[in-house]
């Protein structure tokens, strides 16, 4: 078998198992799939590649330690 080949007979064994799952299995793949390749990411990549739709959180400031009292 060819490289070709293989990776063509790869890719139709993958629909096949893929379309075997569930709507929401196949989701919950895709959606972890996809928190692996962006774990390689460091935060200024991902802010630079999030949608805009998706509210960026900055970090809370640090509370004071100290009460404030009546």
């Amino acid at each position: 078998m060819t490289e070709n080949e293989l990776e063509e007979f790869r890719y139709d064994i993958a629909h096949a198992l893929l379309s075997k799952m569930s709507k929401g299995s196949q989701f919950q793949y895709a959606l972890d799939r996809m928190l692996q390749l962006i774990s390689l990411y460091d935060e200024e990549e991902l802010v630079a590649i999030a949608p805009s739709t998706v509210v960026k959180q900055k970090k809370p400031k640090d509370k004071p330690k100290r009460g404030k009292g009546f």
